[in-house]
């Protein structure tokens, strides 16, 4: 152990108690202490014997020989008594454990004042040591004086003489800040005394004093170019004497509109460059840019000599290079120098590069600028724009002085995300003398041609949710939508205690009447608690079962028949009790249910918990006939309904810092939000970091292997940069739903004497998008475990008031309805919903609802959620957006927070962007029914036409969609501008319930002329054309199913 650096001692003992050597003894001390007969203890005692310390000790023959075999679980009741205690005292001969009941106190009550002595020590008086110890620990209180009958004396008061005295506090002095050096960003150099020593370089960037003489702009936006970032941390490399980089990453461009304070940062193994906006240098918005591993120049980095840069290249016609980018909307260069040359081979470039004079000694920035922006060429068959992601090594011997250069360019990698070359530069018929292997260029496809932005203010983001009165009750009853219920239709009241209220609805006008003949189906949800026969999660997949049966039985009928479905919960709103909890979900499923079928549906109202449902029959007749695609919260006799209100207000905590005494533990932590998180708390403090996964990494003896699949390497290599920068990270392979796993985790580390845990952010969760029609209970059980369930386990683990912070990762699916994420919608509910609980306990618990992630976990390739959003009028964000709004919402006490980019005037759920003010192109109630039918086959074939890109003429309207290559991303398309030209809310499945033009327009004939009826065996038809078409509708985004967790 020694050898190992690790501490290791002698104890002189006869016996070694508290481990498995005593099993043979136990017996023995059972028979020898038979005749114990303890009594009760009559004061309350806590014993380190047993690992649940709150067990109540009988001091017998049982008790003595578990004492002997059992480990003492000391930290365990030193932090238990500390709960209610402050002062502890030893007693015995000499103290022993009071400097360990002082350490255990400090790691378990962090902040609170103790006091730990003994009674007696060794060489020392008795009697003195005694009566000392006991004065230090006396608490006594003044004696009782009554005060004496009126009248009082007067007691004479001090004539105090007032003076104001005003303290001007002086302006904190502004770190250095220098202009940056030509072609770099390095300002300052300051070297830092630490272990190992540490550099900074600081500099403040203005938008008006570029550090280059041209310009790079990104559809307007100044940027930073790649190849300034790139030369900056070469030229710190060379600086403190370093000839090569490794594993450079490029995270964030480094945006110049507004000026920015810039910090370089290098240790002995690593660079790192990161900005804040210079107005904001106190917020701690520090936004990291690059990140590379510092290397000394090892032997053959630089590129094989296949004799390229000694040949007279001519080749094919020169390109412009500028022009090139400027199809993508980069406008300029920021450095001057030309190609005089272009020699394609059969895997890359040779390309001769003239400059306009000499560079400067030690600096090669015009040529990195050539060397990044030609590689983004390499591949002429891809038209998207290239933007450098990464360099695997990079080495730089002598500086290129000659005014023309040689870049020898070999592309050794291409897949549908970029391609990879590796880069020499070298002066025109020398050596090489700039190596890049591995320049990774990740491709951009904005598809509507806008560009990926940094958001002015991210913050705005950020809402919560505002219950108000529901003032659209009257207009939902005197202005149904077409083909909607009016008033009191036959009712269906499912569920078990439904009997009362089905009686109280028949007397308020509402017939009862079987699903297959009612009007309104009022789905009530059981509100019994959890039973160890049907667990939430059971619960959950069996309540999703029957309503996903009654949605495709309606949906199913389709226009033959007008139906509205309802669901009621009980408590949902406070979520306080654990029954309230369970029906959560259903808040989640309402959202999906009601963008997917919005013709069949009526709305969710949540009552109070344990509200009879008798007395609330009036109010539920009331609100039958006015549906609600938002949720609905009865209270008091009032309806309120959700609103986002940005969060706004002086913040009531500071921002987010982690103890470097702790750890932090992040479920689904190795999955591509997971690691970023993970960098993120280590950002603000965290050293320890606990990443839980469902699947284990490889020995470390393996990391090196060729065999390595790209996900594996991008997880180790995050988990290696947190190491770099000092973080200790611990990869467990867990279910996090599972209590036994997490348990056996926590009492692992806690055996270890691992640093406790004092954060949680849960992340874990997987997908699996389904229709509501077509969810199975094996595919809701998959999606809603481990975000469900591993709360649960979670909460149980961690209760209110132990951990520093409790963050679970939910999703805006539920609030706004994206289609296909019911049962993903659903257990994000359930997250929001224990949120309200924990924080009613007073712990400080946050359910952060996102929008999609750009590129990141769930959003890097269902491109169908970023079509939903962009037709509710909003977008996804960026990683840099996501956490900033993040650090903002932490400052406030909400327990909800919902991110989303929307406008202000779009603030209600439900009725978000283009969806919310639907306006028809034409009045069709006052058309005949034919006429109706003739034009909607006219708009409808002029937008299927132009999204599928075929002349309208070539359209047949009895042709299926299907056989056209329709495929989900052109059917969120169409259904976006097929609502705009008939001017209601349309299905999300509409398209392959009816796949072809001519049922298309008779289907929507009848959503807006009623008096039109569909023909059964058209109807039929349409059934038996749609099948294929409904199967494949999410076929492209399943495969992202299981990203999160991972």
């Amino acid at each position: 152990m020694r050898a190992r650096d690790r501490f290791a001692s002698r104890v002189n003992i006869e016996v070694a108690p508290h481990n498995p050597a005593m099993d043979a003894l136990q017996p023995r001390m059972r028979s020898e202490l038979a005749d114990l007969s303890p009594r009760t203890p009559t004061i309350p005692v806590i014993s380190t014997t047993y690992e649940d310390v709150d067990t109540c000790p009988v001091f017998d023959a049982e008790h003595w020989a578990t004492n002997m075999r059992n480990p003492v679980h000391f930290q365990q009741a030193i932090a238990r008594a500390g709960g209610n205690h402050h002062a502890f005292i030893e007693i015995s001969a000499h103290p022993l454990l009071t400097q360990a009941v002082m350490d255990t106190l400090r790691s378990a009550q962090h902040g609170t004042r103790y006091t730990s002595i003994g009674t007696l020590q060794r060489d020392s008086d008795d009697t003195i040591t005694f009566r000392t110890n006991l004065n230090t620990v006396h608490t006594d209180h003044p004696p009782h004086t009554p005060h004496p009958p009126e009248p009082h004396p007067p007691i004479p008061t001090t004539p105090w003489q007032h003076h104001r005295h005003w303290i001007t506090t002086k302006r904190s002095g502004h770190v250095a800040a220098a202009a940056p050096a030509a072609g770099t960003l390095l300002g300052q150099h300051t070297s830092v005394l630490s272990s190992p020593p540490s550099h900074l370089w600081q500099a403040r960037l203005a938008p008006d004093a570029m550090p280059y003489r041209g310009r790079y702009r990104f559809h307007g936006v100044e940027l930073v170019p790649a190849s300034v970032v790139l030369h900056t941390m070469v030229s710190a490399a060379t600086e403190l004497g370093y000839g090569a980089l490794t594993d450079i990453r490029f995270e964030q461009p480094v945006f110049a509109d507004q000026p920015r304070l810039i910090q370089v940062v290098a240790d002995n193994l690593s660079i790192s460059l990161a900005s804040v906006p210079a107005a904001e240098a106190s917020s701690n918005r520090w936004t990291r840019h690059a990140t590379a591993r510092l290397s000394s120049s090892p032997a053959g980095s630089a590129l094989p000599d296949n004799g390229y840069h000694r040949q007279s290249v001519h080749g094919d016609e020169i390109p412009d290079v500028a022009a090139l980018f400027a199809v993508h909307g980069v406008d300029g260069l920021p450095f001057t120098w030309s190609v005089d040359s272009w020699a394609p081979r059969d895997t890359g470039l040779v390309v001769g590069v003239e400059l306009p004079e000499a560079l400067p000694e030690g600096s090669i920035a015009p040529l990195l600028d050539a060397a990044v922006h030609v590689g983004a060429l390499a591949d002429d068959t891809d038209p998207r724009l290239y933007v450098p992601a990464g360099i695997e090594q990079m080495w730089f011997g002598d500086a290129v002085a000659a005014p023309r250069a040689s870049l020898i360019l070999d592309r050794t990698a291409r897949d549908s995300d970029g391609i990879t070359v590796d880069v020499a530069i070298a002066a025109r018929g020398g050596a090489a003398a700039v190596s890049m292997r591995a320049l990774r260029y990740r491709a951009l496809d904005f598809g509507d041609g806008q560009p990926v932005a940094e958001s002015s203010d991210a913050r705005s983001f950020v809402h919560t949710i505002d219950w108000q009165p529901r003032v659209d009750v009257v207009d939902a009853q005197a202005h149904p939508a077409p083909g909607r219920l009016t008033g009191p239709q036959p009712v269906a009241v499912i569920g078990d205690d439904g009997a009362p209220l089905r009686a109280h609805l028949e007397n308020a006008g509402y017939p009862p009447a079987a699903v297959s003949d009612a009007g309104y189906l009022l789905y009530v949800a059981d509100s019994q608690p959890a039973t160890a026969e049907e667990t939430d999660v059971d619960f959950c997949v069996r309540v999703t079962a029957e309503i996903g049966s009654l949605v495709r039985t309606l949906a199913a009928e389709g226009a033959e028949r007008s139906a509205a479905l309802w669901i009621v919960t009980r408590g949902v709103h406070e979520s306080v009790t654990p029954s309230a909890l369970r029906q959560s979900f259903l808040w989640g499923l309402a959202g999906v249910i009601a963008a997917e079928h919005p013709e069949l549906w009526g709305g969710l109202v949540d009552l109070p918990a344990g509200a009879d449902l008798a007395e609330s029959a009036p109010i539920l007749a009331e609100l039958l006939v006015a549906p609600s695609k938002s949720i609905l919260v009865a209270r008091d006799g009032v309806v309120l309904t959700p609103a986002l209100a940005p969060v706004r207000g002086t913040p009531v905590r500071q921002p987010l810092q982690c103890r470097p005494d702790a750890a932090y533990l992040i479920t689904g932590g190795m999955g591509a939000l997971g690691l970023l998180m993970a960098d993120w708390l280590a950002d603000r403090g965290a050293r320890r970091l606990v990443l839980t996964g469902r699947t284990p990494l490889p020995p470390r003896r393996d990391w090196e292997l060729d065999t390595l699949d790209g996900e594996l390497r991008k997880k180790i290599g995050a988990i290696r940069a947190l190491e770099m920068r000092g973080v200790t990270v611990e990869a467990v392979a867990v279910d996090v739903g599972c209590r036994e796993d997490v348990q056996a985790l926590l009492t692992k580390r806690d055996r270890d004497g691992a640093a406790p845990i004092r954060g949680i952010i849960h992340a874990a969760g997987v997908t699996n998008d389904q229709l509501v029609t077509q969810l199975t209970e094996d595919a809701v059980r998959q999606v809603v475990w481990p975000k469900v369930a591993g709360s649960q386990v979670l909460n149980e683990a961690f209760p209110a008031g132990s951990v520093d912070f409790f963050f679970l990762t939910a999703s805006a699916a539920g609030i706004f309805g994206i289609p296909g994420q019911g049962s993903y919608a659903a257990a994000n509910a359930y997250l929001d919903a224990l949120a309200r609980a924990r924080r009613q306990q007073g712990c400080h618990t946050m359910s952060l609802d996102w929008v999609a992630w750009r590129g990141l976990g769930f959003a890097a390739d269902a491109q169908i959620v970023s079509e939903e959003l962009k037709r509710m009028g909003s977008r996804d964000i960026t990683a840099p957006e996501a956490f900033t709004a993040w650090e903002y919402a932490d400052g406030y006490d909400v327990a909800q927070a919902v991110v989303v980019p929307v406008p202000s005037t779009a603030a209600v759920p439900g009725a978000v962007g283009a969806a919310a003010h639907l306006k028809p192109a034409q009045d069709w109630s006052q058309m005949p029914a034919t006429a109706v039918r003739t034009e909607l086959e006219k708009g409808l074939r002029r937008i299927i036409a132009a999204e599928l890109r075929l002349p309208e003429t070539d359209l047949d309207t009895d042709r299926p969609f299907a056989e056209l290559g329709l495929n989900s991303l052109m059917a969120m398309a169409i259904r976006r501008e097929a609502e705009q030209f008939v001017g209601i809310e349309l299905s999300a499945t509409m398209l392959f319930n009816h796949p072809t033009v001519a049922t298309l327009a008779r289907y929507l004939t009848n959503r807006v002329a009623p008096q039109q009826d569909s023909s059964a065996d058209e109807m039929a038809a349409l059934s038996a054309s749609a099948g294929s078409v409904l199967d494949s509708l999410f076929d492209r985004i399943e495969s992202t199913s299981a990203e999160g967790e991972r």
